[in-house]
């Protein structure tokens, strides 16, 4: 009946599983909570299989269910009736589902530490990852924060003189002074000095 299920979907599911809710053999009952988890109807899934005590069966359903409500309310349970085996499994099968101030709670409150200690150093672990890689990437880069600090010191002027640029109010004597120093270089480097306006440059010498 199960593989007929699974190979053949033209007929009314729900009323199938609902009809075989109450039956008497176990088998039966376990394929009526599969047809429930088939057509996402996970709650009722997970209730009949606590009925029966097909407690692997709940703990798959709810881990494929993707809800932290189904899976909280079952690690509830297990605490309830002392399975602490189930308990353990459940937080292993159902991780990314289930809540940590929820499991701390419930072990600290019920003497089952030892068995949420795993799920715990587990995700301690996860978290200090995320937080490690994201204080990577948000991390100003060294190369950057060089350049930034160099930028000013290395600005020239064409004459290879620095420019004078400082964290100083603007002083227009010291930039004089400045334009006159570069003016007495430029001779030095190699430049001919410019005429006054006006008067006549004197051309070069022409060879003979």
């Amino acid at each position: 009946l199960r593989q007929s299920i699974d190979d053949h979907d033209n007929f009314d599911q729900i009323s199938l599983a609902q009809s075989m809710e109450k039956h008497e053999l176990l088998e039966f009952r376990r394929i009526s909570s599969y047809l429930y988890k088939k057509n996402k109807r996970f709650a009722q899934s997970v209730r009949l299989s606590k009925e029966d005590q097909m407690y692997k069966d709940a703990i798959d359903t709810a881990a494929e269910s993707k809800d932290a409500e189904i899976a909280e309310e079952l690690i509830k349970f297990f605490v309830n009736i002392d399975d602490k085996e189930c308990f353990c499994a459940t937080l292993y099968t159902c991780y990314d589902l289930i809540r940590p101030d929820v499991v701390m709670e419930l072990a600290w409150r019920n003497q089952l530490i030892d068995f949420a200690m795993p799920y715990m150093i587990q995700y301690v672990h996860e978290s200090y990852n995320k937080l490690n890689e994201l204080d990577e990437r948000t991390k100003p880069k060294e190369e950057d924060a060089a350049e930034e600090d160099e930028g000013p010191r290395n600005m020239m002027d064409a004459m290879g003189n620095p420019y004078m640029i400082a964290n100083t109010p603007y002083m227009p004597q010291m930039q004089q002074q400045q334009m006159q120093y570069n003016m007495q270089q430029q001779p030095q480097q190699g430049f001919m000095p410019q005429q006054p306006f006006g008067q006549q440059q004197t051309p070069f010498p022409q060879n003979p």
